[in-house]
């Protein structure tokens, strides 16, 4: 990043200070330091440094602490914003406090540079980071990553819905291929993989996130805005060595504090947070996380954000067990996170009936792992959100009751104070109904809904997995699933939906469903459709290619 070039310069320029101006009679001993213990700023007043709108007044003026004698010291003091979006980089202020009229949107990371004078003594801090936005930022979108011409291709669905006499109609902009219209033509060039929201926005418009496009080849995978979806930096810059580890990507995970990503060799790189605070001020390590007897992830399964805890589940087909990749780190306490004390096995609580262990899973056929919000009524009545799993999966255990069926299962993952171990407390271990054990096809889409109130699994299933089915498996029993909607032989390559709604209600939640002839579909589903099936709210009328990912990014940013 320019920022970093801007950096080094100065520092050659110091130690040529150094050469050209010693006339060896200094005394380099008890020479004073300054220190950047941190900043008092107005962020509590605009909101967060994350919700500012271009011309917003940032002020900002750092703690110091001295070393020797302070009075020695003729500091110069300079501020310097680099724009990731545009590449842009300025001196915005000099003197000790900073007050800077916001006139850049995007992706804005603040340098202080402390300089003496006398010595030439300098240091760079660089800590303070912000997303002031413009008029150009979108609202609620549906995002779609899709591949046309053997590319990646990066299109938004903007809703632009809105009442007209009474009624409220359901209509989306359709911006195909709009990654290189907002980068000046850039075209991403490679084989696309995900989209991701990489952080959760504050819940409005002028709260943005950020995005990672994960793609293997062309420019590689890239942070975005996910306001103007314009790039932020590339994926590359956000590892220690500034270099890419020299793998295939199969997928990415982010909840506040513990990133993830997944290679195809099932090797895991973990992001180190370095200030719980500040996001973007770690990096990802270089090399794949190891455990004690090591391990290979087949899947990675992000915990919903609400809940009693979160973090990233991982499944490791060497030890066939279910590893927790925790949310939080001790990088800024401890000094040290990653591995040994970041990833741990699932202790599985013995539950009268239920045989499957989360650490053997030998035997087992995973089609499908997802998590929700479940719903549990805590010692003083009142229910709570809790952060539960769902797993679709064919037995194939020797001597189970359930041998050759397709079943589902479901735990609650909690901590245990007392032994001071994550645990999962499974609720439901049965087989599929017996008489739609059919319905269930291998190569099938699922997805279960984030908010499990209701507890909606949605699949796949009729003649080329063109019929859409749902299911409510709370309870004892469940329900029988029902076939909601046909699309008449067009085979479904995605299902998401947003992450709100809890189907109680007339509005229910939204369902976007995806096709591989590139056409898209939305419903909204609530209880009683399980008995009448859904009719679509909007289908698009543009071709999206082959469509890999389809994501929401709404005013709560609340991506799945």
């Amino acid at each position: 990043m320019k920022i970093h070039k801007y950096i080094w310069c100065a520092v050659v320029m110091f130690f040529l200070y150094g050469c050209f101006d010693d006339k060896g009679n200094y005394d380099y001993t008890g020479i004073p330091e300054v220190k950047v213990l941190g900043y008092i700023t107005n962020e509590e007043e605009l909101g967060s440094f994350w919700a500012l709108t271009v011309g917003d007044v940032v002020k900002a003026e750092p703690i110091l602490e001295y070393t020797g004698d302070s009075t020695a010291l003729a500091l110069k003091f300079e501020w310097i914003a680099e724009n990731g979006t545009t590449d842009e980089l300025k001196t915005i202020g000099f003197g000790k406090k900073l007050v800077w009229e916001t006139d850049m949107g995007g992706f804005i990371r603040v340098s202080l540079f402390i300089t003496d004078t006398v010595t030439g003594y300098q240091i760079i801090h660089e800590e303070l980071a912000m997303w002031p936005t413009s008029s150009e930022s979108t609202s609620e979108a549906w995002m779609v990553l899709s591949e046309v011409d053997g590319k990646a291709c990066f299109s938004i669905l903007e809703d632009v819905s809105s009442w007209e006499g009474g009624s409220y109609v359901y209509r989306f902009r359709e911006l195909v291929d709009y990654y290189p219209i907002q980068n000046e033509g850039q075209e991403l060039g490679g084989r696309p993989v995900k989209i991701m929201n990489h952080w959760l926005g504050g819940g409005s418009s002028s709260a943005p996130g950020m995005l990672l496009l994960l793609q293997n080849g062309g420019i590689g995978p890239v942070y975005m805005g996910n306001q103007d979806y314009r790039r932020a930096l590339y994926l590359k810059d956000d590892f220690m060595n500034g270099v890419l580890p020299n793998v295939n990507f199969k997928d990415a995970v982010a909840n506040s504090k513990c990133h993830v990503l997944l290679s195809e060799d099932g090797g895991i790189y973990l992001k180190a947070v370095e200030n719980l605070d500040v996001w973007f001020t770690g990096k990802y390590i270089d090399v794949p996380a190891t455990i004690e007897g090591g391990m290979k992830i087949d899947r990675l399964i992000r915990m919903p954000y609400s809940g009693d805890i979160s973090g990233t589940f991982a499944i490791d087909v060497l030890h066939d067990r279910l590893l927790y990749i925790q949310n939080e780190n001790d990088l800024e306490y401890e000094g040290v996170w990653g591995d040994a004390n970041a990833i741990t096995e699932v202790f599985t609580e013995s539950v009268s009936g239920i045989t499957l262990a989360l650490n053997d899973l030998k035997d087992i056929d995973i089609l499908y792992c997802g998590s929700y919000v479940g719903k549990v009524e805590s010692e003083s009545g009142h229910p709570r959100n809790t952060a539960d799993v769902f797993m679709l999966y064919k037995d194939n255990r020797a001597g189970s009751a359930n041998v050759g069926q397709y079943c589902i299962y479901t735990f609650l993952f909690a901590h245990d104070y007392d032994l001071w171990i994550n645990k999962a407390i499974p609720k439901i271990e049965r087989a599929f109904p017996a008489a739609f054990q059919y319905t269930i096809h291998e190569d099938g889409q699922f997805f279960v809904s984030p908010n499990g109130q209701y507890e909606f699994l949605f699949f796949s299933s009729g003649t080329n997995n063109s019929e859409l089915w749902g299911y409510i498996f709370r309870g004892t029993g469940g329900t029988d699933p029902i076939k909601l909607f046909d699309f008449g032989g067009r085979k479904i390559t995605r299902i998401s939906s947003t992450e709100s709604g809890n189907g109680t209600s007339a509005m229910g939640m939204d369902l976007t469903v995806a096709l591989e002839t590139g056409e898209i579909y939305m419903f909204n589903v609530n209880n009683s459709h399980f008995g009448t099936g859904i009719t679509p709210k909007w289908m698009s009328t543009k071709n999206y290619g082959k469509i890999i990912d389809i994501r929401y990014d709404g005013p709560a940013k609340n991506a799945i």
